[in-house]
């Protein structure tokens, strides 16, 4: 019954959906015989040009940015407002500025009142697990980066002081396992230094402190591949633990702390605590990726235009025509970031579709689609080029600038 019932939830989805993307996307957008009202291109710095269009399309008029970055001269980034509060965010504007960066585009999805929603991995070390299996960006650089789906899991390994081990899945940095929003009520949460700077502990929870300092390997990040061929990433090893019942745990003070509740918690032997590991795996195996951003659906594969969002199960919502980021790379590998305005007299905006096609056009070959809407900003040398599609209530005749949970930055390589 409960099958049925899931199986009828999602042929709704899909009905949904697929009527959405045939209503909102099924004109072309710009034929190649059109002349747009305006087109410019200037370099911004060697290797790093923008383009600004005004065109009239069949929708009304659309007004959109190309960036295009060399790779051998800028270097793709990704930028988060505060290493030490999983849930704080910050305008485009005061990222790009924080990283020092010359461009920088609106990221990943996030909830309004929390943290990012998909996979975010900064320089080696995992923020938020990935959501579902939806499309991620994994890179190390242009010549070394790849879009597509991405699932993944947090394996917490315990061995109890009489050598036996017992693995068991855990929420990384929050209290939701992977693809679900409800949280745990019996199990475990693995909070590091990048949740927050002190964790206040709720009645009937157990914290149990990893020291940031141990022997051997104890203490230090180990990567691998588990027996399965999903990367393990950031596996953690704990020499010494700490128990803590009461008040505020400081994260800061621990390399990473186990919050234990419901029958997890009752079930552990305080003065006789385990020892604690933990892995996130990925599948596919993206190991060797220093920096991950999830967000989707893809929008261009090997060339081609191919939309994933009946997969990846977006609201139709999400589908509709407005204000649009995107990012991708042509066949030289030079760094692409689209954004169109929307929700305006001024620029309608696009379906994803349109943005596929329109990526299509300028010379994509691999693309994937970013948060947009009220989201959606370009800021090129500390400017905001576009205006967002929300209006600040203090002052109406000023575009209001979101506050987003992370942002993509192009920088200069650094001289050899």
């Amino acid at each position: 019954m409960r099958h049925n019932s899931r199986a009828r939830r999602r042929s709704l989805f899909l009905i949904g959906a697929l009527a959405g993307v045939a209503f909102l996307g099924g004109s072309a957008l710009l034929s190649r015989s059109q002349t747009p009202e305006s087109d410019t291109t200037r370099e911004i710095a060697p290797g790093l040009t923008l383009r600004s269009v005004i065109a009239q399309t069949p929708q009304g008029p659309l007004r959109y940015w190309l960036v295009k970055a060399k790779p051998d001269v800028f270097r793709l980034g990704l930028e988060i407002p505060d290493s030490s509060n999983v849930q704080k965010k910050r305008t485009v504007r005061a990222l790009a500025a924080q990283s020092g960066a010359l461009v920088a585009v609106n990221g990943g999805f996030f909830a309004y009142g929390g943290a990012a929603v998909g996979a975010v991995k900064v320089g080696g070390t995992w923020q938020r697990l990935p959501w579902k299996s939806r499309t991620a960006l994994g890179w190390n650089s242009a010549t070394d980066a790849q879009i597509g789906p991405l699932s993944g899991v947090c394996q917490l390994r315990i061995e109890t002081p009489d050598g036996r081990v017992q693995l068991q899945s855990a929420a990384l940095n929050g209290f939701a396992l992977p693809g679900t929003r409800a949280e745990i009520i019996d199990g475990f949460a693995v909070l590091t230094p990048m949740f927050a700077r002190k964790y206040p502990l709720r009645t009937g929870e157990i914290a149990l402190i990893i020291p940031p300092t141990g022997t051997s390997a104890t203490g230090t990040f180990a990567t691998g591949t588990s027996a399965t061929g999903t990367s393990a990433i950031n596996s953690m090893v704990s020499s010494a633990v700490t128990v803590q019942t009461t008040g505020d745990v400081d994260l800061q003070a621990a390399r990473f702390v186990v919050i234990a509740r419901g029958q997890a918690a009752s079930g552990l032997d305080a003065t006789r605590p385990p020892r604690f590991s933990y892995s996130v795996q990925t599948s596919p195996d993206w190991n060797g990726f220093a920096n991950i951003l999830g967000a989707g659906p893809r929008l261009i594969q090997n060339g081609r235009i191919k939309t994933t969002e009946i997969e990846e199960e977006f609201r139709p919502d999400v589908l509709a025509r407005g204000p649009r980021t995107s990012m991708g790379w042509d066949s030289e590998r030079n760094w692409l970031l689209l954004v169109a305005d929307g929700r305006s007299a001024s620029s309608v905006g696009l379906t994803l579709p349109e943005a596929a096609q329109l990526l299509g056009q300028l010379g994509a070959v691999e693309a994937m689609n970013l948060d947009g809407g009220s989201s959606t900003q370009l800021v090129v040398g500390g400017e905001l080029v576009n205006t967002p599609s929300g209006l600040d209530p203090v002052n109406p005749t000023r575009p209001r600038e979101v506050q987003v949970i992370n942002a993509l930055t192009l920088k200069a390589q650094a001289a050899p």
